[in-house]
């Protein structure tokens, strides 16, 4: 559904004739209005109680007019202008409108907007200041998980992918493990559908065998959702008894003749084979339980709370009878809630991908490296003039030498511009002239556990 802003004119105005959205940010709750506006939105209009609907460009001239003192019949006559101005412009019965505004201006429009949200209403002037603050403060958070949504999908989609017979491929115990599923992609990329781990360490192998090998929806919650969602897309009634611990004698016996073993094993055959076509995984190691249980959640929190992170109108998941799943676009129900991955947990992610997890992905990207020559050497660059602005004009150099070769992207090391520069322990002030040059579609392979130094590893993206 389109969304729409409508903000209420102010008291406090500009002396001249200018466009709106300068007449009226004199008032500070009108500019911090539209400073959240802006940020939900493309369509946002000023409710002016003398002259109506109008357009942020829109030039009006000063003037002296409320709605507060209005009788109903004039108010109804307002609400029936804007709504008749407003119908001219956007579909009032698929438009969402926000009205941040007080009552004297929501009120007249409510038997025209079928879909009104109202976040300031009931609260005082000096409220409606505190709510507007922490309204901008956290759109600012879900811009910053949209943009780590996506960094997470860049990191986890270049990693080497295993399958359902190749878990015995995975070079340790110890990890979280990220699926993937045919047909469901996210800003181009394949769309992370589950995340999962293991508490008991030395298990994550077993545990992905538990998924995909052994026909046991009782011992895989994830294989006991699959099964759901095909019998609940049937509308079979055998759902009811799917749902039940059948690994316990007592149920099976609770159940008597609904439960039917042959046919359970058909539906277990049907997820093994959904599963065996459909998924791929990455998984990273992770050495201990606490640590593997927050990064879990952290992961599943950061992806749900991403506006843009939904699945496709064919996705099996929608069949699902758990609204969790159907609404969080992932096969779990559990972490939904919890507390969004922080920038650093995000580092430490990235490094532990470094390394086995990368070597497929590693080998296909070019790597700058310095010149075997020490004559290439910039000795120029040696002493305590250096600048970090030099440091990134050499590294822009080289990412305009890759792009004229026509590479997609450029691994960089700080150790071998470090190196070529002739710099004399400058190593950080050539990391932080690389995370300057990043941009938000570049990816830390590697960084060093201080932060800085010789390892670290940046893919910079070629455009």
């Amino acid at each position: 559904m389109r969304k729409a802003v409508l903000i209420s004119c102010s008291k406090l105005k500009r002396t001249y004739p200018c466009e709106a959205r300068l007449l009226y940010d004199a008032s500070s709750l009108f500019k911090k209005s539209l400073a959240y506006a802006q940020m939900i939105s493309d369509d946002i209009y000023v409710l002016s109680a003398k002259n109506g609907l109008v357009g942020l460009d829109d030039v009006i001239a000063p003037y002296e007019e409320t709605l507060n003192y209005k009788s109903p019949m004039e108010l109804s006559a307002w609400g029936n202008r804007i709504a008749s101005q407003l119908s001219g412009r956007l579909n009032l019965l698929e438009t969402e409108f926000v009205v941040l505004a007080g009552q004297s201006y929501y009120l007249p429009l409510r038997p025209h907007l079928p879909t009104m949200t109202l976040p300031l209403i009931g609260l005082p002037m000096g409220k409606r200041m505190a709510k507007l603050d922490s309204l901008i403060s956290s759109g600012a958070q879900c811009d910053n998980q949209n943009s780590m949504c996506v960094r997470l999908h860049k990191l986890f989609n270049g990693m080497t992918r295993y399958i359902g017979n190749t878990i015995c491929d995975i070079g340790f115990d110890n990890g979280i493990y990220i699926l993937f599923e045919v047909g469901e992609t996210y800003n181009g990329m394949d769309r992370i559908v589950r995340v999962g781990t293991h508490k008991s360490d030395g298990r994550l192998r077993r545990r992905l065998k538990d998924h995909f090998l052994r026909e046991n929806k009782d011992g895989s919650i994830f294989r006991k959702n699959i099964g759901k969602a095909i019998l609940n897309k049937n509308n079979n009634p055998y759902l009811n008894v799917w749902n039940v611990n059948t690994s316990k004698p007592e149920n099976i016996a609770n159940l008597g003749s609904r439960y039917n073993p042959a046919f359970q094993k058909k539906v277990e055959e049907s997820v093994t084979k959904y599963m065996r076509e459909h998924f791929s995984f990455v998984c990273f190691p992770v050495e201990t339980e606490t640590e593997r249980l927050r990064l879990e959640e952290g992961i599943i929190a950061t992806l749900n709370i991403a506006g843009d992170f939904k699945p496709s109108t064919d996705w099996r998941g929608r069949f699902s009878p758990e609204s969790e799943i159907v609404n969080s676009g992932m096969w779990l129900k559990q972490g939904l809630g919890g507390i969004a991955l922080t920038e650093s947990e995000f580092d430490h992610i990235t490094n532990r991908c470094a390394g086995s997890a990368f070597h497929k992905y590693r080998q296909e990207i070019p790597v700058y490296k310095p010149p075997a020559s020490e004559t290439s050497i910039r000795k120029p660059f040696i002493g305590s003039g250096t600048r970090t602005a030099d440091i990134v004009i050499f590294i822009e150099d080289k990412l305009r030498a890759a792009k004229a070769s026509g590479a997609a992207s450029i691994r960089i090391k700080s150790g071998y511009i470090h190196k070529e520069l002739g710099l004399v322990s400058r190593m950080p002030m050539v990391c932080q002239a690389m995370r300057k040059l990043m941009k938000d579609t570049d990816v830390i392979l590697y960084q060093p556990p201080k932060g800085n130094g010789a390892t670290l590893e940046v893919e910079y993206k070629i455009f």
